[in-house]
């Protein structure tokens, strides 16, 4: 529970770290849509504005400007405005996860010493603090130095977390093992077949063992981050930052130590004249089949509408091959929620084992972009989700885009 209360505690830090001076979305009421169009894995920097067609709702619009940009320059630009977009980037790294992997080094070193420019800002939220490297700081110190601080940084406060993760981990495979083989069942069942017992809880009998497994289960669901409501904050904040806002969220998969379900319905069998063991066991039943905790619609909606991009990195791993527990995957919800998040503010999503090779292909893919600004013609009603769809002519071209926004 201390973790969970650290990290929203952080979270609401970051909040605190932002300009206060507002700057619109949009520019004289024009709604920017930042565009990224690739052939293949190459980005296609020749299109001009009659190559796109924009749409709000189904309704086509007129594109009053484009602005081809390269990493924070503009390279190319068709308008009849004098406005220039903030370019700069305000770069968000979140390192959700319990377990340190060594090539977040290399990711972190890529990172300086390709991508980030002196106009540029840098915030790093790991599990127990957040940092923030401003445009003078990083002009302070050479790139190869200030790479070395920060995964010196990100390595110590994931190695702090990790251990209190591994002990919980521990204890429930413990648990598991023990429940599965109780001795209450061994000569009524193949239950205890095949797991070894613990000598810290083989005797013991369920009565105990049960309830203090859902807890054990619980504490580790609370070091999870699953609040969507800080996230949306965080959102609702950035819709007055200047500069361009991404955020780099990598996240581990996760597996959960869990009785395996033939022994769960072995067991509810045989204690039918025991309710208050049956009563435990249904307890987690509901557990396993708990509802996702993160509000997908209302999150993305607020992602879009801030006009973030956001980008999705997810640290696949094996699960361990451990007798008597069943090891299932607990990371569907955020997964399944983060990348629809990714998706609809024209962000990236990529799968690996390997952190620095997938933040290195997402960072590339997103230096590049068109931006678009249009003035909808759509009849306006207010606090109402706006989707928007962008073509271009070639149809064999891929495109990710922002895919709506809120009219206020």
């Amino acid at each position: 529970m201390k973790k969970l209360v650290l990290f929203l505690a952080i979270l609401v830090l970051v909040l605190t770290l932002f300009s206060q001076e507002a700057v619109q979305t949009n520019s004289n009421n024009r709604v920017q849509v930042p565009v990224r169009v690739f052939n293949n894995n190459t980005f296609v920097d020749n299109l001009t504005i009659q190559d796109f067609t924009l749409y709000e709702e189904g309704v086509p619009q007129n594109i009053d400007a484009l602005y081809l940009v390269k990493e924070n320059q503009i390279e190319r630009m068709e308008t009849k405005s004098q406005y220039i977009p903030p370019l700069w980037r305000n770069y968000f790294l979140f390192f959700q996860m319990i377990e340190y992997n060594p090539k977040l080094a290399e990711a972190i070193d890529y990172f300086f010493n390709n991508i980030m420019l002196p106009q540029d800002t840098l915030i790093i939220v790991t599990p127990l603090n957040s940092y923030r490297l401003t445009r003078k700081g990083f002009l302070s110190k050479p790139k190869d130095l200030l790479s070395k601080e920060m995964q010196k940084i990100v390595r110590k406060d994931v190695k702090k977390g990790e251990s209190e993760y591994r002990n919980m981990m521990r204890d429930l495979k413990r648990l598991v093992r023990s429940i599965s083989s109780s001795a209450g069942f061994g000569a009524k069942s193949n239950v205890s077949q095949g797991f070894s017992s613990d000598a810290t809880t083989s005797n013991f009998s369920l009565e105990f063992l049960l309830p203090r497994y859902r807890d054990t289960l619980q504490k580790v669901e609370k070091l999870r981050f699953t609040h969507s409501e800080v996230l949306i904050q965080l959102s609702k904040k950035l819709e007055s930052q200047k500069g361009r806002n991404q955020i780099y969220f990598f996240y581990q998969r996760e597996y959960r130590p869990e009785i395996s379900p033939s022994i769960l319905n072995q067991m509810m069998t045989l204690v039918q004249d025991q309710p208050h063991i049956q009563g435990s066991l249904s307890d987690l039943f509901s557990f396993y089949h708990r509802e996702p905790s993160l509000k997908t619609d209302k999150l993305i909606n607020a992602f879009a509408d801030s006009g973030l991009l956001f980008n999705f990195i997810f640290m696949e791993k094996r699960p361990q091959d451990i007798s008597g527990v069943q090891m299932n995957e607990q990371s569907e919800d955020i997964y399944h929620t983060l990348s629809k998040a990714a998706q609809i503010t024209g962000g990236f999503i990529n799968t690996s084992r390997n952190p620095h090779f997938g933040f290195k292909n997402v960072l590339n893919k997103s230096q590049n972009y068109y931006l678009l600004l249009y003035s909808s013609q759509v009849p306006e009603k207010a606090d109402e989700f706006r989707n928007i769809e962008v073509e271009v002519k070639n149809k064999k071209f891929k495109i990710t885009h922002r895919k709506g926004y809120v009219k206020e």
